[in-house]
């Protein structure tokens, strides 16, 4: 019976965290729309506030948590190697990636609900599609990119990796943690399309967690493929960089054949954190 309650707590706790995710957003769609502000003018100004305001909450959620107990979240210091393995990581995921972007294309010629689908997420990742540039002004485009590429990684990796994460990993095994999890993590996204990437990109970042031992390094992963996978494209849309904005694509196309060639390296880099991790769970530094 008691066990029976334990993990009934653990399913609450999840929902809970998952929850609170949820509400933050809903809260400030609420305040935009009773204060009359544009989201689609002031998307930056909406990402960031409710990622700042995510990573407030979380790290409340943290200390509550943890007070008296086993810390939830691992805001371990990061060893250098795993710095640098995490951007290879990145920049492989970012590969993979684009390779479920173009099988969904191949798919999406027979099937036109995927077609659908696919226009439906081109439109949710390009903010001018229902805003004309010279609406938006400078300031909530940098906004936006410091939001969705620096501050909305830190606030998705405290609350999936380090609440979600760290609730289910407190009484299942790393395969059903992680798979739980990514699947909270890629339904939160909303689209479909958007879903099923982002479920390999959560069960990604849990191992790169769980295998590094700090949230910090998933972060490092997570912030650089946004980065590199929308960040700096929706910079360079805006035209925030005039005639430089050309050879800034040309560069980030030399980025993308990167990302295919980084596919194998990232996974030896995956590789390598797994072994490390049995090593240390071996020799006791951590818990199984």
């Amino acid at each position: 019976m008691d066990k029976a309650f334990d993990y009934l707590g653990v399913i609450f706790r999840t929902c809970l965290a998952a929850f609170l995710f949820v509400i933050v957003q809903l809260s400030f769609e609420i305040i935009f729309f009773v204060f009359s502000i544009n989201r689609d003018v002031y998307d930056g100004l909406f990402t960031t506030v409710c990622s700042v305001t995510c990573v407030g909450v979380f790290v409340l959620y943290h200390f509550i948590r943890s007070y008296k107990r086993e810390k939830l979240v691992k805001f371990n210091r990061p060893e250098g190697t795993h710095l640098l393995i995490a951007v290879v990581i990145a920049f492989g995921l970012l590969g993979l990636v684009t390779l479920y972007m173009i099988a969904a294309q191949q798919i999406s010629l027979v099937f036109t609900s995927v077609q659908d689908e696919l226009v439906q997420y081109d439109e949710h990742m390009d903010r001018f599609t229902e805003v004309s540039k010279t609406s938006v002004p400078l300031w909530d485009i940098a906004l936006d990119f410091i939001g969705s590429s620096l501050i909305a990684p830190l606030a998705e990796e405290l609350a999936f990796r380090g609440a979600v994460y760290g609730e289910l990993r407190g009484r299942f095994n790393v395969v059903v943690s992680m798979v739980v999890s990514s699947l909270i993590f890629g339904i939160l996204h909303g689209i479909s399309i958007h879903i099923g990437y982002a479920l390999i990109c959560g069960m990604v970042l849990a191992l790169v967690y769980e295998f590094s031992g700090s949230v910090w390094v998933s972060y490092l992963v997570h912030a650089v493929f946004n980065i590199m996978g929308s960040g700096l494209f929706s910079l360079i849309d805006s035209g925030m960089f005039g005639n430089r904005g050309s050879f800034l694509s040309d560069a980030i196309g030399v980025f993308t054949l990167t990302e295919f060639v980084c596919i194998l390296p990232a996974t030896a880099a995956v590789i390598l954190l797994g072994k490390s991790y049995k090593q240390k769970r071996s020799e006791g530094e951590v818990a199984v």
